[in-house]
């Protein structure tokens, strides 16, 4: 998809989930930014214009508002494009548990506490700043009761985790085993299982680990530079998840998978 072609559809996408004058607002915001937006292709100049919000945004049913830095990349990519659930692909069922390994400040952690008012979200997030946000969000939209957050890091470690448990904001964040996080939280059914953890997520496919065994639903972004993602589509495969959808750029892929038996 050409640049232009994604500008057109998130400007569409913004108008249907937060309304015409937020469309309005970030077109004068894409105006202000144009040469940092020509210099290096991405949007991200234009959604910093917009600030730090409060924005009041809704996909289907789920209504929330979403705050904090960065903001409203986050509306763009998880709320607007719908990136992990792929337009209703994947469903969160009435008192579902959804397991986030890689949270950020919470974006769509917010889309699934607004998608069922009883659902349960365990984040899991090592950076010591992003869930100050997470959790803010969370009390703004009266969901705090049913988040847990998780400052830790979780599965394979790799060039991106080795770089980052360097800097401050990461260091004093423990290593947290696959068992560790089960029995701390008390997991044993995952509706939905979104993971974005930069490399760390062929861990899911190691024969000891169980969380797959115990998901119904998974939202996935798998790094080709991070293991052998034929390997990991495999597993899912050999687990009883059917592939529902598939996005790939270059080696990396974002896919969502369904098994339909549990």
């Amino acid at each position: 998809m050409s640049f232009v072609n994604k500008l057109v559809g998130d400007l569409r996408g913004i108008a249907a989930q937060c309304g015409t004058g937020i469309a309005l607002r970030w077109l004068g915001s894409i105006a202000f930014a144009a040469p940092a937006i020509l210099k290096r292709r991405d949007l991200l100049a234009a959604d910093s214009v917009m600030g730090p919000g409060p924005f009041d945004v809704r996909l289907g049913k789920a209504r929330a508002k979403l705050m904090g830095p960065g903001a409203f990349s986050g509306l763009r990519e998880i709320w607007v494009r719908d990136v992990y659930r792929m337009k209703d692909l994947l469903t969160i069922k009435p008192g579902g548990l959804v397991l986030d390994l890689g949270a950020n400040m919470g974006n769509f952690s917010m889309l699934a506490l607004a998608t069922q008012p009883d659902c349960r979200v365990v984040a899991v997030e090592p950076n010591a700043e992003f869930p100050k946000t997470m959790m803010a969000q969370a009390k703004l939209n009266g969901f705090a009761d049913r988040i847990r957050h998780c400052g830790a890091f979780i599965g394979v470690f790799t060039k991106v985790q080795t770089r980052v448990s360097e800097r401050s904001d990461y260091a004093t964040a423990p290593t947290l085993s696959e068992d560790e996080l089960i029995r701390e939280y008390g997991i044993t059914e995952i509706d939905l299982l979104k993971c974005d953890i930069e490399g760390s997520e062929y861990f899911l496919i190691d024969p000891a680990s169980r969380l797959l065994d115990m998901t119904r639903q998974i939202a996935l972004e798998l790094h080709g530079w991070g293991g052998d993602t034929g390997a990991f589509i495999d597993t899912l495969k050999a687990k009883g998840f059917e592939i529902a959808a598939i996005q790939w750029d270059g080696n990396d892929c974002i896919l969502a998978a369904v098994r339909p038996d549990a």
